[in-house]
């Protein structure tokens, strides 16, 4: 009887996680979805099954309880600038366990219609100068990188789709042109093939930059 009502448990179709309370959707074109997320404090999401693979990036850390299927439960904790893999699939319940409630952008990855086929010199370096690679696996590299004050920075050619999730706020200079971004903030790039000099000008803006295979 017990192994009846799992098997009708799994089998069970459980809604996607987004759109919800306490998440507003910042983009969508056909690489990405990115939404930015709330869990406050005991309010717990329903079940729900991620349709896409996804990559969080952390604007304000916290403690998160992720319930499983199996009632099993974790908790995570998150810091600014920290990044986590969710695969396509998977089935979970997350309440917010912090007071200051933690925050996110989330980003869903739809299927890549035509991968780049040099992500490979990607991979050794999209901003070879001070870049920290965070992670990487077969849909993302994703790099945490600072800006700073009177440091130019040649951007090599990057042959991936990204997108910037800034953490840190700042004034950016890309050749001649200054760019103020703020904690939060995001920016598709497509693959373009063009390499440009940037600096940080006032501040020192930091971004997780996401490439998408």
């Amino acid at each position: 009887m017990i192994a009846l009502w799992l098997g009708r448990a799994f089998a069970q179709q459980y809604p996607p996680p987004f759109p919800r309370p306490n998440a507003e959707k910042l983009l969508e074109n056909d690489r990405v979805i990115a939404w930015r997320v709330i869990w406050p404090k005991n309010q717990p999401t329903p079940m729900h099954e991620h349709p896409y693979d996804q990559l969080s990036v952390t604007l304000a850390g916290g403690q998160v309880r992720v319930t499983r299927l199996s009632g099993t439960a974790t908790v995570n904790n998150s810091v600014l600038g920290s990044v986590a893999f969710t695969p396509k699939g998977t089935v979970h319940i997350e309440e917010g366990l912090s007071d200051v409630p933690q925050r996110k952008i989330m980003l869903e990855l739809k299927p890549s219609g035509s991968p780049a086929t040099d992500a490979e010199s990607d991979s050794a370096g999209f901003i070879r100068e001070g870049a920290i690679k965070l992670l990487e696996n077969d849909r993302v590299i994703a790099w945490d990188f600072t800006w700073k004050a009177g440091h130019k920075v040649q951007l090599p050619v990057s042959h991936l789709d990204s997108v910037f999730v800034f953490v840190e706020p700042g004034i950016i200079r890309a050749g001649t042109k200054d760019i103020s971004r703020g904690a939060g903030e995001i920016v598709f790039t497509p693959r373009n093939g063009k390499s440009e000099t940037v600096e940080a000008v006032q501040a020192t803006p930091r971004a997780v930059i996401v490439q998408l295979k």
